[in-house]
């Protein structure tokens, strides 16, 4: 029988970045993502045979992205993009707006996710089509992340490294620390 240790264990070690470096930790964030986008991805071919464990598991990555990932759209939306805007190209601009768009789609997927999860939690037998449900809304949710994330890795933190200054960096880092409620 898979434990949930088993399924919750992450395929890497975090890159040990801190919200000193705001981008660093947003990229740092997204590895993180990954690790609980492929649990949720595992889960799907134990609901079967270990229900229980498998659930428990789905737990744990709803808390993470219910905590830290709502924290991580925050700190894109409200300290990163709003800085980035008036200085970029219409092209860049549009590129934000696009990243935007994404995390209300991911809002939208999630959401759906977790209705079907709820569904499991609930009690209802892990019929085929349950289980087939859960599978497709866990794989749609992760083939969106996981495009949304490589976009952000690759261009919105060369943005932010390119029109971000030194101060504005730190304010980012103390409305980060702040948002979580650590000293700065």
């Amino acid at each position: 029988m898979i434990t949930p240790e088993q399924l919750l264990q992450p395929k890497s070690q975090e890159s040990g970045s801190t919200l000193d470096r705001p981008l660093d930790h947003l990229t740092a964030c997204h590895r993180r993502i990954e690790e609980r986008l492929a649990t949720l991805e595992r889960v799907a071919g134990h609901l079967d045979r270990s229900t229980g464990e498998a659930i428990e598991a789905m737990a744990a990555c709803f808390r993470f992205f219910d905590s830290n990932g709502v924290l991580h759209t925050a700190d894109e939306e409200e300290s990163v993009f709003p800085r980035l805007q008036p200085r970029l190209s219409h092209e860049e601009r549009a590129f934000i707006a696009s990243l935007e768009d994404q995390h209300r789609e991911a809002d939208r997927l999630y959401a759906e996710l977790k209705a079907v999860a709820g569904e499991l939690q609930s009690g209802s037998a892990a019929s085929r089509e349950l289980q087939e449900r859960y599978g497709a809304a866990a794989g749609r949710l992760a083939e969106l992340y996981r495009s949304h994330m490589a976009a952000e890795d690759q261009t919105l933190i060369a943005l932010g490294q390119r029109v971000l200054s030194a101060p504005e960096l730190a304010e980012i880092s103390r409305e980060m620390k702040s948002r979580r409620r650590l000293s700065a």
